[in-house]
C-alpha cells in the first residue's frame, strides 16, 4: 500500500533577484512548497521563483518548476487550431486527443518552459502562471471556446463560461497531487503495470483515470526533452501490458508533437525532406543508426515500433509529414529534379496494401505536392492530372482505390468531386477480380484483408450512397468470386544450350528483368502505363507497339522496331512509366539497368553539362507533351 500525502522528497522554494538564487523555504509536501512559490510570484517582489525536488537515491536536484525574468517576459501568443474534441466530462480534458489539441494551441508558454500538456494539467503552479497572464491565456480560452461552440451548436460564450469552470476544477486537482508522489516513487522502482495496478488497488475506479495520469505526469517532470523522452521510453521498454504500452505511446506522441522537442531530440535536419523520411523510417521499424547529434533513444523508439502499434505517436509523426508535404515548404535547394526524385523515394516509403500511410490528410498533401511538383517549366498542373500523375506513382490497383477513397473525406476531395469520381469509376472499369487489384506475389489472405481494409476506407468516404453500395457489393464479390483467377500461361520450352545458366526458383515478369537478354511472344506486355521504371531496352528484333490510356480507351502513340529504344525516360526523371508497351510480334530485347544508365549519364554530365540538360530538357517536354494530348 503507497503511504499517500508523503514521498521521500525535499521540496526547495528558491528565488532569485538578479544575481543568485537563495533558498527562500522548504518542505517535504510539494503541494506546501508550490503554494508558498505561487505567494512569491503573486507579490511580485523577486525576479525569478524556482521549486526543486531531492528524492532519496537522486545524484542531483530536479526542477519542477521556475519563473524568471518576471515582468519582462516576452508576449506570447497562442497557435490557432483548425478544429478540436469536444469534451463531457473533466476527464476528457485528460485524454490524448484534447491534450494535444490544448498543447498546440499553449505550444508557446509550453515551449519555453519544457513543459508537456500532461505536467501542465497537474503543476499548479503553472497554472496559476498561466491564469496571470492577461493577454495570452484569455486568447487562449477564448480560442477553444470558439473550437468547441462550433461542435455543439452554442454560443462562444457559453462555452467560455464551461472552459473557465473547468480550468479552475483542473487547478484544483493539480493543488491536491500530492498523494501522487508516493506512486511516483514507486514508478522510480518499478514498472508501470505494477504501478498502475498498486493504484487500482488503492483508489476508487472514478479516481484511477485521474492517479495514474498524474502519476505519469510527476514521472517525466523536470529536466529538458530528451530526459522526457527518455523515460518515456523506458516505461514503454519495460511494460508487458498493451494498457501500460499505449500509456507511454501517449507521453511519446505529446513530446513529439512539439517543434522544440523535435529540434532537441533530432539536432536539426538539412532539408525538411530529410526529417519526413526520417519520420517513416522510425515508424516503419528502419532507422537502426542515429547520428551522433541526435538523441540515441531514438533508435530504441524505432525498436518500439517493431514490438507494438504505437498508434499514438505513429499519428504524430505522420501529422508532421503530412503537414510538410502539403505545404509550399521547398524539400530541398537541390533543384526541381532532386525534389521530384526525392517526392517518388518518400511516397514509396508511406505506401501500404491499400492506401498511404496517414490516411486521408497524406492523400490529400501528395495530390497537393504532385500539383506543383510534377508539371513542368515550373508550372502547377491541372488537380485532375496531378490526381492522375500522383495514381501513376503508386504500386498497385488497390494501393490507388485507396488513395482516391481517403481523398473523398478531405477538403479537396469535397471541392474536386466530380474529378476524383471520374478516377474511381476509371479504376473499377478496369477491375474484373480480386486478382486485378493486388500484384501477382501476394497472398491469398493478405488479398482478402486487403478488401476488408479497403472496405473500412470506404466505410469512412463520403461518397453518394448509389456509388458507396455498388463499390461495396463490387468488393464484397470479389472476395467470394476466386473463378477470375488468371491462369499461368504454359511456357514455351527453352532451347537446349551448351552452357545452361543457373535458374531462379520464380521467373521474372518482363518489367522486373533488368539484365541481359529478354524474349517476349506475341501479345505479351513489357511493362504497363503506370509502373515504376527500371530498366530501359534496345529493340534487337521483332515489333513492339505504344499506347496510352486517355479517357476510357487505350490510343495507339507509336511503333517501334529494331535498333530503337523504349523505357528510357522512367529511368531519366525518376518519374513512373507515361505508357505501355507490347511485343507485336515476337521480340528480343536487350535490357539496360537503371544503373548502367545512371553511370552513363553521370559520365555524361562530367563531361558535357549542356548536352546532359537538353537530354533531361528534352525527356521533360516529352512527358508535358503527353500531359496536354490528354
Amino acid at each position: 500500500m503507497a503511504q499517500k500525502g508523503w514521498s521521500k522528497s525535499t521540496f526547495e522554494v528558491l528565488t532569485n533577484n538578479g544575481k543568485r538564487w537563495i533558498i527562500d523555504m522548504s518542505s517535504t509536501r510539494r503541494d506546501d512548497a508550490m503554494e508558498y512559490a505561487e505567494k512569491l510570484l503573486a507579490a511580485g517582489k523577486h525576479d525569478g521563483v524556482r521549486v526543486t525536488e531531492l528524492r532519496e537515491g537522486w545524484s542531483t536536484e530536479r526542477v519542477v518548476f521556475e519563473k524568471t525574468n518576471l515582468g519582462r517576459e516576452k508576449p506570447l501568443r497562442i497557435a490557432l487550431e483548425p478544429q478540436a474534441e469536444f469534451c463531457t466530462t473533466l476527464n476528457d480534458y485528460y485524454a490524448l486527443p484534447a491534450r494535444l489539441t490544448m498543447g498546440r494551441i499553449l505550444r508557446a508558454y509550453l515551449d519555453q518552459n519544457s513543459l508537456s500538456m500532461l505536467e501542465l494539467l497537474f503543476h499548479a503552479g503553472h497554472l496559476r502562471a498561466l491564469d496571470r497572464m492577461d493577454k495570452f491565456f484569455p486568447s487562449a480560452i477564448q480560442h477553444g471556446a470558439q473550437l468547441q461552440a462550433k461542435l455543439t451548436g452554442q454560443t462562444k460564450l457559453e462555452r467560455l463560461d464551461k472552459l473557465q469552470i473547468v480550468f479552475d476544477k483542473v487547478l484544483v486537482r493539480a493543488r491536491k497531487c500530492d498523494d501522487l508522489a508516493a506512486y511516483a516513487e514507486f514508478l522510480e522502482h518499478n514498472n508501470l503495470d505494477r504501478t498502475i495496478a498498486l493504484i487500482e488497488q488503492d483508489v476508487g475506479p472514478k479516481q484511477v483515470e485521474r492517479s495514474i495520469y498524474g502519476t505519469l505526469a510527476n514521472h517525466i517532470e523536470g529536466g529538458g526533452w530528451r530526459d522526457k523522452f527518455r523515460r518515456a521510453i523506458e516505461l514503454a521498454e519495460t511494460s508487458a501490458d498493451a494498457r501500460s504500452v499505449a500509456l507511454a505511446d501517449e507521453l511519446l506522441a505529446e513530446i513529439l508533437d512539439g517543434v522544440v522537442a523535435i529540434e532537441e531530440l533530432f539536432g536539426g535536419f538539412s532539408t525538411p525532406v530529410d526529417a519526413w523520411k526520417t519520420y517513416v523510417a522510425i515508424i516503419s521499424g528502419r532507422f537502426t543508426k542515429a547520428p551522433g547529434y541526435m538523441s540515441p533513444d531514438i533508435v530504441r523508439l524505432n525498436e518500439l515500433f517493431n514490438l507494438h502499434p504505437m498508434t499514438a505517436t505513429r499519428q504524430v509523426l505522420l501529422r508532421r509529414v503530412s503537414k510538410g508535404l502539403g505545404s509550399t515548404q521547398a524539400f530541398s535547394k537541390d533543384g526541381r529534379e532532386k525534389d521530384r526524385s526525392d517526392f517518388v523515394g518518400l511516397l514509396r516509403g508511406l505506401v501500404e496494401p491499400t492506401g498511404l500511410s496517414g490516411g486521408p490528410c497524406m492523400a490529400e498533401a501528395m495530390i497537393l505536392r504532385a500539383k506543383t511538383l510534377l508539371g513542368e517549366d515550373g508550372d502547377d498542373l491541372p488537380i485532375d492530372t496531378a490526381i492522375r500523375q500522383a495514381l501513376y506513382l503508386m504500386p498497385s490497383q488497390a494501393v490507388r482505390l485507396g488513395v482516391l477513397l481517403d481523398l473523398t473525406s478531405t477538403d479537396l476531395g469535397e471541392k474536386h468531386e466530380v474529378a476524383i469520381r471520374q478516377q474511381l469509376l476509371h479504376l473499377l472499369d478496369a477491375l474484373r477480380s480480386i486478382y486485378d487489384l493486388f500484384p501477382e506475389d501476394v497472398h491469398e489472405d493478405e488479398r482478402t484483408h486487403g478488401i476488408d481494409a479497403l472496405r473500412e476506407r470506404l466505410g469512412m468516404s463520403i461518397l453518394g450512397e448509389d456509388l458507396k453500395t455498388s463499390l461495396s457489393a463490387s468488393l464484397g464479390k470479389m472476395v467470394t468470386d476466386k473463378s477470375r483467377k488468371p491462369e499461368s500461361k504454359p511456357k514455351p520450352k527453352p532451347k537446349p544450350e551448351s552452357n545452361p545458366k543457373p535458374q531462379s526458383d520464380k521467373a521474372l515478369s518482363p518489367s522486373e528483368q533488368t539484365e541481359g537478354e529478354l524474349a517476349l511472344a506475341p501479345g505479351q506486355v513489357l511493362f504497363e502505363e503506370g509502373e515504376e521504371g527500371k530498366a530501359a531496352y534496345l529493340v534487337l528484333d521483332g515489333v513492339l507497339e505504344v499506347s496510352r490510356i486517355i479517357g476510357d480507351e487505350a490510343r495507339h502513340l507509336a511503333t517501334l522496331g529494331r535498333g530503337e529504344i523504349v523505357g528510357e525516360m522512367a529511368l531519366i526523371d525518376h518519374q513512373p512509366r507515361m505508357a505501355s508497351v507490347k511485343a507485336v510480334t515476337a521480340s528480343k530485347l536487350m535490357c539496360i539497368s537503371e544503373k548502367s544508365l545512371s553511370d552513363r549519364m553521370s559520365k555524361l554530365a562530367e563531361n558535357d553539362q549542356v548536352l546532359h540538360f537538353l537530354l533531361k530538357t528534352v525527356v521533360r517536354r516529352l512527358r508535358g507533351l503527353a500531359r496536354n494530348t490528354e
